[in-house]
C-alpha cells in the first residue's frame, strides 16, 4: 500500500515519527535533516551566538547547540556556536561528574586538554594506583 504525502516535506512517504521527549539523538537528527534539505543554513555560515565569531577556512567549525535542552518542544530550538563556546556551555551545564561527585569550586579543575575534571575522582584514582594488584600498598 503506497504512502500519502509527508505533511512536513511534501514528498511521498510516511510522516515523521513524533518527537520523543529528552531524546538527544532524535533532536540532533531533526536538525541534520533540516540542514541537508536546505531548510536551515549550515552552522558555519552563521556567526557564533555567544562571541559573534565568523567562521573562516582553516578554523574550527561552528555547530548547533540545543541551548534549551532536548525536550520534544525544543528539538528545533538551536543556536549556532563555535566549538570553543560550545565546550564552555557544556561545562557550565554540568553539576556532577559521571561518578556522582558534585562540581564545586574546590572539587573541579580543568585538565590540560580543556576538559572539566573532578578532584575527588582524581584522589580516588591516585589512591587505587598507589596500591598494587593485590590491594596492598607498595613499599618504597
Amino acid at each position: 500500500m503506497p504512502f500519502g504525502l509527508n505533511p512536513v516535506t511534501g514528498r511521498p512517504g510516511p510522516a515523521p515519527n513524533p518527537a520523543r521527549d529528552g531524546d538527544k539523538k532524535q533532536a540532533r537528527q531533526r536538525i541534520n535533516v533540516e540542514v541537508r534539505t536546505g531548510r536551515r543554513p549550515r552552522p558555519s555560515e552563521l556567526p557564533c551566538a555567544d562571541c559573534d565569531h565568523l567562521w573562516a577556512e582553516g578554523e574550527r567549525r561552528h555547530e548547533y547547540d540545543h541551548h534549551l535542552g532536548y525536550a520534544a518542544e525544543h528539538h528545533r530550538d538551536v543556536e549556532a556556536v563555535c566549538t570553543t563556546c560550545h565546550r564552555q556551555r557544556e561545562r557550565a551545564r554540568l553539576t556532577h561528574c559521571k561518578h556522582g561527585h558534585e562540581y564545586t569550586e574546590n572539587n573541579k579543575m580543568i585538565g590540560k586538554d580543556g576538559h572539566l575534571r573532578c578532584r575527588q575522582c582524581r584522589r580516588e584514582y591516585d589512591k587505587r594506583r598507589r596500591r598494587g594488584r593485590n590491594g596492598k600498598k607498595h613499599n618504597d
